[in-house]
C-alpha cells in the first residue's frame, strides 16, 4: 500500500476577487513529481449551519431561492461567518437568529465537514440547537427572501426520500443530528 502525501504548493496567487468570489491559482507539485501550474481554488469563508429543534420535536427550516441551483430550496438556517471575528457557534447562532428569529441556549457542536474539498477552501460547521424558541423577528439580508417552515423532525427522512430536501448540507446536518440524538437517519 502506498503512502498518500499532500501536494507541495510552489506558488499561490489570487487571480480574481470581488465581494462575491475569490479565485486563487496554485502551482503545485504532486508526490509523483509532476507539476500542475493552473490549479484553481474557490477561496471561500467558513460556513455555520444550525438545526434548530423545538421542545416539541419540530425542526425549524427555511425555504428560499438559491441562484446557483436556480430553485427554491428547503434547508436549515446557516451561512458564512468571518472566522477572525466570530466563532463557528456565534456564526450559527447569528444566522439562525437572522433567518428565523429562533434562539437556543443548548448549541451542540456536531462537527465539521467539507462540501467540495477538491476546489473549495472552506469547511462547514454543524450545530444542533436544542429547545429552540422564537425570540426575535427575522432579519434576513438583502439577497434573502425566506419562508420559515416547522417540520416534525421525524418527517425529515420522507422529505429527503421525496427529494424535497436536496441541499447536501441539510442532509448531512440531519444525519449528524440523528446520530447524536440516537434516532434513525435515512
Amino acid at each position: 500500500m502506498s503512502k498518500i502525501e499532500p501536494w507541495e504548493i510552489l506558488k499561490s496567487e489570487r487571480v480574481f476577487h470581488n465581494k462575491w468570489v475569490t479565485i486563487q491559482q496554485d502551482t503545485v507539485k504532486l508526490p509523483s513529481g509532476a507539476v500542475i501550474d493552473d490549479y484553481y481554488l474557490n477561496v471561500r469563508p467558513e460556513v455555520a449551519i444550525a438545526l434548530p429543534i423545538t421542545k416539541d420535536g419540530k425542526a425549524i427550516m427555511v425555504r428560499q431561492y438559491k441562484h446557483g441551483g436556480k430553485e427554491i430550496l428547503l434547508e436549515f438556517p446557516g451561512g458564512v461567518f468571518d472566522a477572525d471575528r466570530e466563532t463557528p457557534e456565534e456564526g450559527a447562532m447569528r444566522e439562525m437568529r437572522e433567518e428565523t428569529g429562533y434562539h437556543s441556549d443548548e448549541m451542540i457542536y456536531l462537527g465539521k465537514v467539507f462540501d467540495d474539498p477538491t476546489k473549495d477552501t472552506n469547511s462547514i460547521h454543524f450545530f444542533l440547537a436544542k429547545n429552540a424558541i422564537k425570540k426575535f423577528e427575522p432579519e434576513p439580508d438583502l439577497t434573502e427572501n425566506i419562508e420559515i417552515i416547522e417540520v416534525p423532525f421525524s418527517e425529515i427522512p420522507e422529505l429527503i426520500k421525496a427529494n424535497k430536501i436536496k441541499v447536501c448540507g441539510a442532509i448531512a446536518i440531519y444525519t449528524m443530528a440523528s446520530l447524536h440524538l440516537n434516532t434513525t437517519a435515512i
